[in-house]
C-alpha cells in the first residue's frame, strides 16, 4: 500500500528513468517495457533472467497498491527439481519483496511522486506591505529588487519592522501584461502611502516546498505543486508565492539560490 491516490503512483512509476534512485543496488532489476499501469521487467536471479510484472492499482481509501507477479510452470519437473526451483521461487520472492518496500518508501514521500519535498504548514506572517505594477515582460532581477527598495525605504520612514526575505508574485495575464506583486513580511502593521498597500493573511494552510537553483528550477516546483494540488483535491484561496531567500543580486550563481515556494491552500 502507498498513501498516495492511484494516478500519483502511476505517474511517478512509469518515469522509469527514475528507479535508479530507489531499486536496491544490489538487485539486478531490467525494464523491458511499460504500459498504462504496469511494467514488465528481467530480474537476473542467480544469472537466471526472470520476467517479472509490477502493477499500480486502486487499494483502499483512495491509495494505491503496488504488487508484483512473476510464474514457473513445474508441470513436468522431478520432485527433486521442485524443491530446488521451489527455493530458487523463495529467492526471487525474497529480492522482490525488497523491491516493493524500497518502492514503497519512496512513492510515499511527495519528493518521489513530484520531485520536490512538498510540505503542508501553516501560514506563519499575518500582515505584510505590498506593491505591485504591471509590466510588458517578466521582469528582471534589477527591476524585483528596486520594487524591493522601495518597500524597505517606506518601512524604515512608517517605523516598521521586516521580519523576513522578500515574498515574490509574478504571473503572466497575456502575452504582453505580466503582474508583478512584491511583499515583505511585518511586525506589524503600519501606515502606508503611494502605492503601498497593507495585505492581511489568512493563518491558514499552507504547502511549502524548499528549492535551490536557478528560476527555470522554481518554475518546476511550482509545477509539480500545481499537480499536487490537483492529486489531493485541494483549492488555493489566494495566490502562490515565492520567498527570495538569497539575494539574488548578491550571489552571482543561480545554482546557488535558495527559494520557498508558498501556495495557500484549503
Amino acid at each position: 500500500m502507498v498513501y498516495q491516490p492511484t494516478t500519483t503512483v502511476i505517474r511517478g512509476m512509469m518515469q522509469t528513468s527514475k528507479w535508479t534512485e530507489w531499486v536496491p543496488k544490489e538487485i539486478e532489476l531490467k525494464i523491458t517495457s511499460s504500459l498504462v499501469a504496469t511494467i514488465q521487467t528481467a530480474l537476473n536471479q542467480d544469472g537466471v533472467q526472470v520476467p517479472v510484472v509490477f502493477s499500480i492499482e486502486n487499494g483502499e481509501n483512495k491509495n494505491a497498491l503496488i504488487s508484483f507477479e512473476t510464474s514457473m510452470d513445474n508441470s513436468q519437473w522431478s520432485p527433486i527439481t521442485r524443491i530446488q526451483y521451489y527455493m530458487f521461487a523463495k529467492k526471487i520472492q525474497s529480492s522482490l519483496d525488497r523491491v516493493l518496500s524500497s518502492a514503497v518508501a519512496y512513492y510515499n514521500y511527495s519528493k518521489g511522486v513530484y520531485g520536490f519535498d512538498i510540505v503542508e504548514t501553516r501560514v506563519k506572517d499575518s500582515s505584510l506591505i505590498t506593491l505591485d505594477q504591471t509590466l510588458n515582460d517578466t521582469p528582471s532581477i534589477d527591476q524585483i529588487y528596486q520594487m524591493v527598495s522601495q518597500l524597505e525605504k517606506q518601512v524604515i520612514e512608517k517605523n516598521g519592522k521586516v521580519t523576513g526575505s522578500p515574498m515574490v508574485n509574478i504571473t503572466r495575464v497575456d502575452v504582453n501584461e505580466v503582474y508583478t506583486q512584491v511583499a515583505l513580511p511585518l511586525e506589524r502593521d503600519i501606515a502606508v502611502s503611494g502605492g503601498f498597500a497593507i495585505k492581511k493573511m489568512v493563518l491558514g494552510n499552507l504547502l511549502s516546498v524548499n528549492v535551490q537553483g536557478d528560476q527555470s528550477k522554481v518554475n518546476q516546483a511550482f509545477e509539480a505543486t500545481k499537480q499536487y494540488i490537483i492529486d489531493k483535491q485541494k483549492s488555493s484561496p489566494a495566490i502562490p508565492f515565492v520567498i527570495y531567500n538569497t539575494n539574488r543580486l548578491l550571489e552571482k550563481d543561480p545554482n546557488r539560490w535558495i527559494s520557498t515556494i508558498n501556495y495557500p491552500i484549503y
